[in-house]
């Protein structure tokens, strides 16, 4: 059962929360942005090694470093402070240590973006060789997630526009997904609520407030996939960030119209967006994007869309769509696309 403790200022805590677990040596895992920060939260307070996340996706060969240096460092207890890679990246050593049947530490996290929700989720993702892997175990979910808004203050606007547009993606494709239940639909439908009252918001003009409310978004769309997983924009948006280097959240949000209509959204769905029909809610989530300051069309990225649609649809990831609630049907997605970007 994951614990999760929320509030400003509570990673402050961290050093005494991972002592009051019998952790006697940390292995810590940031990003850059956040290495001697992190670093001074556990000084003078309990033994620990510091690993810290480079680029942006996590790749095999990174994780299998990361693994090692967790062994070498004697460590019972891992704290990933840090975005959606920097917590993946941690998840990959404890999916290693699985396999090899070796004990699982203490895992803790703190997001600083709000966007993956992947604190929430028994997954994680890596890359090998620009193909998109997916890692499931019961066990690559955290023990203790840390939700401390004040992590999330240094996000730029741009950061804030590409997480957060995820949180929306992953709530609508969680309530649409052929997995879904009851439970996971209310964990998207209070997601996408909080996420239409601060997204923007915390983009243009961030507050305590809106910082807060995004943050709790995320976790709760990441607690809606962690039960449906992600469907069709998603199982496209892969290609677009290995082989184009786009970043995750717009590259998934770019294809976010296409399946409003793909799909055929349902009255509930459409009623808790706020529209009437799909060609609306195309409309709509087209100027939410475009509002945000991201691209919804090929050129916009630097990119011929009739030279990408075939090895885009040849590279489409089969798992993620096999979740969508219409079957891949490579014409219609073809043309769709086409038309919408």
């Amino acid at each position: 059962m994951q614990e999760v403790l929320q509030g400003f200022k509570r990673i402050e805590e961290a050093a005494a929360l991972i002592a009051s677990r019998n952790g006697k040596r940390v292995f810590l895992v940031t990003g850059l942005h956040y290495e001697s920060a992190g670093r001074s939260l556990l000084e003078n307070k309990i033994p620990f090694t510091q690993y810290l996340k480079k680029g942006v996706n996590v790749k095999e060969e990174e994780a299998s470093l990361a693994c090692q240096a967790f062994k070498d460092s004697g460590a019972d207890t891992i704290l990933a402070i840090g975005g959606g890679s920097v917590i993946d990246l941690a998840k990959t050593i404890i999916y290693q240590l699985i396999k090899k049947v070796e004990k699982k530490p203490l895992f803790i996290v703190a997001p600083t973006t709000t966007g993956s929700g992947t604190e929430a989720t028994h997954f994680a993702v890596m890359y090998q060789e620009k193909k998109k892997l997916s890692l499931v175990h019961p066990m690559l979910l955290p023990d203790l997630v840390i939700l401390d808004p004040e992590l999330s203050f240094t996000q730029s606007p741009y950061q804030t526009a590409v997480s957060g547009i995820d949180v929306f993606c992953q709530a609508v494709e969680s309530y649409w997904s052929k997995n879904a239940n009851q439970e996971s639909k209310e964990y998207s439908a209070a997601a996408i609520q909080l996420w239409k009252k601060y997204y923007h918001i915390a983009i243009s003009h961030p507050d305590k407030e809106s910082r807060e409310g995004m943050l709790q978004a995320s976790h709760l769309a990441g607690k809606a996939i962690n039960i449906t997983r992600t469907t069709g924009p998603h199982a496209l948006s892969y290609y677009l960030t290995s082989h184009h280097s786009v970043p995750h959240g717009q590259a998934v949000a770019f294809f976010m119209p296409v399946f409003f209509l793909y799909n055929h959204l349902s009255i509930d769905l459409l009623e808790l967006l706020g529209e009437k029909n799909p060609v609306l809610a195309v409309t709509m989530v087209r100027e939410w994007i475009q509002t945000a300051g991201l691209a919804i069309r090929f050129d916009e990225l630097g990119l011929d869309k009739h030279a990408i649609i075939d090895p885009l649809l040849d590279e489409i990831n089969q798992e993620r769509f096999e979740n969508n609630p219409v079957a891949f049907n490579r014409e219609q997605l073809s043309e769709l696309i086409l038309i919408l970007c």
